[in-house]
């Protein structure tokens, strides 16, 4: 007979006894003791089927019954717990402090659209499809005037100027303010630029082409005529205030220098947090504009900005494209809103809640 191993046991290995009349007891007990080792081994392995009775060709022995019979898993074998199956797109909760982001494929023509576009004689405006316009004549408060019946400005530019103007005639009582400039579509412009090509943009370079800027003057009852609001009391509270309303002076004279225009009382709205801070920075748009490109980028720090509107704010730049698709990254649990400046690029300024109250703190 072979030598053979089994499973779980150390190899069998048979003993020949040597012929000594002094040892032959201890030899044939010994002798007995494995015979009996290897009758039990091979009967133990004809009914499991290992080794040499390995079941070949022969239907499968059955599988012995465990404690965890019917969960799939093999007899010995340890068991996971079992969890909630996890569901797509979940994520944890975050800190409310925390903005979650996600991006978002827009067109690079979109960097045409938007509070914060740049239109000047190197950034021609494109007149993006889209954009509503509604008449000043039967949207506005009665607390200022217009020139002309026709006059036009975006919808949510309307509800702030009425916002503003109110609280303006509330708080100096002038009840004289009038506005005598608004939106210009092409042909508008192209007319009054071929009358005066010093004095008038060309078409498609009139920042009026935003549908967010005007002119506010004052007027005279009795002769119509119309002055300026620079050196009176109320033009003073406008310079204080107009910012809180999302509104900037766009050519102020000491940026002339920069934005090639001195006309202090046409006025853009381009956003409360955007206002705040190029007011309390002394910035024009064009400035603005380069310090977000330069400074503030997605993967950057961020601008944080305290509006007068009691919010706290968080502005960033995207380098777009100049044709194609750009991947903006947009907030996912936060409001934002998405503005292209005119010149490739983006601007995404999210809510992030009411400005902090700074906590006091007691005298040690």
């Amino acid at each position: 007979m072979k030598d053979f191993d089994t499973d779980g046991y150390e190899p069998v290995r048979r003993y020949k006894g040597r012929k000594k009349m002094s040892s032959a007891p201890i030899g044939l007990t010994v002798l007995l003791a494995m015979m009996v080792v290897v009758g039990v081994v091979i009967f133990v392995m004809s009914l499991t089927g290992t080794g040499l009775f390995k079941n070949s060709g022969q239907t499968p022995l059955p599988p012995a019954v465990s404690d965890t019979e019917g969960n799939g898993t093999e007899p010995g074998e340890e068991t996971e717990p079992e969890t909630e199956p996890e569901t797509e797109g979940e994520t944890d909760p975050l800190p409310p402090e925390e903005v979650a982001y996600q991006f978002s494929e827009k067109n690079a023509k979109d960097s045409g659209k938007g509070d914060l576009v740049l239109i000047d004689k190197d950034h021609i405006y494109t007149f993006p499809s889209g954009i509503t316009l509604e008449t000043l004549y039967g949207n506005m408060s009665s607390s200022y005037q217009i020139s002309l019946s026709s006059l036009k400005l975006k919808p949510e530019v309307i509800d702030a100027l009425n916002a503003m103007m109110d609280e303006f005639a509330a708080q100096t009582e002038f009840r004289k303010a009038i506005v005598t400039g608004a939106y210009r579509d092409f042909d508008t412009q192209k007319n009054l630029y071929e009358k005066n090509p010093s004095g008038a943009a060309a078409p498609g370079c009139s920042d009026y082409h935003s549908g967010a800027t005007f002119m506010l003057e004052g007027y005279v009852d009795d002769s119509g005529g119309i002055f300026s609001l620079t050196n009176r009391q109320e033009g003073v509270w406008l310079k204080q205030n107009a910012a809180r309303y999302g509104f900037i002076f766009r050519y102020p004279s000491d940026k002339r220098s920069i934005t090639g225009y001195s006309i202090p009382w046409q006025m853009r709205y381009v956003g409360i947090p955007h206002a705040t801070y190029m007011y309390e920075n002394g910035l024009c748009l064009e400035e603005y504009l380069n310090l977000l490109a330069e400074k503030y980028l997605y993967a950057g720090e961020h601008l944080t900005v305290d509006a007068g509107d009691g919010m706290r704010y968080e502005i960033f730049y995207v380098t777009g494209a100049e044709e194609g698709s750009v991947k903006i990254p947009l907030p996912t649990n936060r409001e934002y809103t998405l503005s292209g400046d005119n010149r490739g690029g983006f601007i995404v300024t999210v809510t992030l809640g009411p400005t902090p109250v700074p906590q006091e703190t007691g005298a040690a």
